[in-house]
């Protein structure tokens, strides 16, 4: 049996016998529900994805029902998820979908591939777990599995690496009689088993044929690309209480908080505000932002703003921080 049957027979195994029970995971799968869980974890670890999931297909029960929703209703069961345009282009794909397709997700991976917000990883895993197109899925986890067996040394964030283990992938699914069990057994095996710093190499059953554990390179690979040095933003944010009522403003759409609402922005630390609370720091994948929260009167902020009660912010889309900072501090 050459690397690839045992290899691909060993995952669906493992897939079968240690598969978590996730909600999204039926015995018939519903293809609303596995792209509506496959954007949500996107960045997003199962256990932290989970609650949102259910908690937005219980407001969203169908792809018609995403589509007529409301932007800053669907924001805010999104808050503290993060990346928010996967929200934006979510509701997007489900108009279009609405639009174009009868309010039928597609059934092949060319055609999810022309949905707004579904990218190959996406497209890959819909169309292998609803409709058994063998297509290889790659994400973090795939990378990881697969760089370790077969030895892979390309870097996985650069072009000729996403082609090369896209193309692996490919040629391991290619023998199954069951893609919707290889492509979730391969990301199950990389979540629970061949994990980043602790892989139980002890208890693999294909430690014996996997290239880093022949040869003692485990903890190598994958090899990533480094990144640039992180950047700092300094961000100072007006409170204006009035009458139980706090003043909020909704950003427009050029940023990576685009259409949440937040406090008013004040250009630098006023010489009258006082500090709410101690400064914090949020960190975003490519920068760290150092936010002050100034308690400070309304004719020091500028711009167009409203006023809120705490219960009726809370129904808004916000940023996790400002989120935070209103269920605590107001």
């Amino acid at each position: 049996m050459d690397r690839f049957n045992t290899f691909r027979i060993s995952i669906e195994a493992f897939y079968r016998a240690h598969k978590r029970d996730l909600p999204w995971r039926k015995e018939v799968p519903v293809p609303y529900e596995v792209w509506l869980s496959e954007i949500i974890l996107q960045q997003t670890r199962v256990a932290q994805g989970t609650p949102y999931f259910e908690k937005i297909l219980a407001a969203f029960p169908s792809v018609e029902a995403l589509a007529g929703a409301e932007e800053d209703h669907l924001l805010a069961l999104w808050t503290g998820l993060g990346y928010y345009n996967r929200a934006r282009n979510l509701q997007k794909g489900a108009k279009q979908i609405v639009a174009d397709f009868d309010g039928q997700l597609p059934n092949s991976f060319a055609e999810l591939l022309t949905i707004k917000g579904i990218g190959p990883y996406t497209a890959a895993a819909i169309a292998s777990i609803c409709f058994k197109e063998k297509i290889g899925v790659v994400d973090g986890n795939v990378y990881r599995v697969l760089s370790r067996y077969f030895g892979i040394e390309t870097p996985i964030n650069s072009s000729s690496g996403q082609k090369e283990f896209q193309a692996l992938a490919n040629e391991c699914i290619a023998g199954t009689k069951h893609p919707d069990l290889y492509n979730q057994g391969i990301m199950e095996f990389g979540a629970l088993h061949c994990t980043p710093k602790k892989p139980h190499c002890m208890t693999c059953p294909i430690a014996d044929s996997c290239h880093a554990h022949n040869s003692g390179t485990v903890l190598e690979l994958p090899i990533k690309l480094k990144k640039g040095k992180r950047s700092k933003e300094t961000i100072h944010f007006g409170v204006v209480e009035r009458e139980n009522l706090v003043a909020l403003k909704k950003r427009g759409t050029d940023s990576i908080w685009a259409g949440l609402y937040e406090f008013p922005r004040l250009n630098d630390a006023p010489e009258q505000g006082q500090l709410m609370a101690e400064p914090i720091v949020h960190k975003l994948s490519h920068k760290d932002l150092y936010c002050s929260f100034w308690a400070v009167s309304e004719d020091e902020i500028s711009g167009d703003f409203n006023f809120y009660s705490k219960p009726e912010a809370q129904q808004l889309g916000m940023p996790i921080i400002i989120a935070d900072f209103v269920a605590k501090k107001l």
